[in-house]
C-alpha cells in the first residue's frame, strides 16, 4: 500500500512537471509567434517607408505646386492667364494672382536650390506681391496693376513696370543657375533669352497700352521657367 502511494504521488508530480513544461513551451511559442510577427510587421512598415520615401523623392514639388501651361495667346500658372489681348479683358485680380504665383514660383525655386538674387528681391504676397532692389529694401514696387493701371503712365515708367523688371531679372537670376546645373533632358539655355527688360525681345512693361505684346512677354517668361 505505501508502494503504491508513492507510486501514485511520484505519477502526479510527474504529471504536474509535464504541464509545467507544457506550459513554459506554450508560452516560449507564443511569444516566438509575437516576436515572428513584429519581425514582419516591422519589415513590411521599413518597405512602405522605402517606397514612399522613393515616390518622395522623385516628385518635383515645384511641377506639382505650380502648373504652367498655355491657353490661346496666354501663358498660364495653375490657370490663371497673365495679360490681355484685344478681345479678351482678363480681369486684373486673375492677373495680379497669377503675377503673385510666378513671384512665389521664383522664391521657392531660388530657395530649394540655393540660387540667389543678384540686385533684386521678391516678396511673394499672393494678388499683392511686390519687389524691391536689394540695394534700397525700404522702397517697394508692386507687381500687381488694377483697371486704372495706365492713368499717370510716363513712357512706361510706373511702378507696376518697375516691379514687373525687377521680377523679370529674378527670373534671368534662377535660369542663369538652373543653366549651371541642367537637369537631364532640360535644354540648358531658356527658349526665350531674357535681356535686360525684355524676354524673347519682347518688353515685360505695359507700356503705351501694347497689351498684347505685354501678354506675349508673359507666355515666354512661363515657356522659359
Amino acid at each position: 500500500a505505501a508502494e503504491a502511494t508513492r507510486l501514485r504521488a511520484a505519477q502526479a508530480a510527474s504529471e504536474v512537471e509535464e504541464e509545467a513544461w507544457h506550459a513554459e513551451m506554450n508560452g516560449l511559442g507564443l511569444t516566438a509567434n509575437r516576436e515572428a510577427e513584429e519581425a514582419l510587421r516591422t519589415r513590411q512598415l521599413a518597405e512602405l517607408c522605402g517606397r514612399e520615401l522613393r515616390r518622395l523623392e522623385a516628385v518635383d514639388v515645384c511641377e506639382d505646386v505650380f502648373r504652367i501651361g498655355i491657353a490661346g495667346p496666354f501663358g498660364t500658372i495653375n490657370g490663371l492667364r497673365l495679360g490681355r489681348v484685344p478681345g479678351v479683358a482678363v480681369d486684373w485680380a486673375e492677373i495680379n494672382a497669377g503675377l503673385g504665383q510666378v513671384a512665389l514660383l521664383l522664391v521657392t525655386v531660388a530657395r530649394e536650390a540655393g540660387a540667389r538674387f543678384g540686385a533684386h528681391a521678391l516678396l511673394p504676397m499672393g494678388s499683392y506681391s511686390k519687389a524691391y532692389k536689394l540695394d534700397e529694401p525700404r522702397v517697394l514696387y508692386e507687381i500687381y496693376g488694377s483697371g486704372s493701371a495706365h492713368l499717370g503712365r510716363i513712357f512706361g515708367s510706373s511702378r507696376l513696370d518697375k516691379g514687373l523688371a525687377m521680377l523679370l531679372d529674378c527670373a534671368k537670376d534662377v535660369l542663369a543657375y538652373a543653366a549651371l546645373r541642367p537637369a537631364q533632358g532640360v535644354p540648358p539655355a531658356p527658349p526665350h533669352p531674357i535681356v535686360e527688360e525684355t524676354v524673347g525681345g519682347v518688353s515685360i512693361r505695359l507700356q503705351f497700352g501694347h497689351e498684347d505684346r505685354w501678354t506675349c512677354a508673359f507666355r515666354f517668361l512661363l515657356e522659359d521657367l
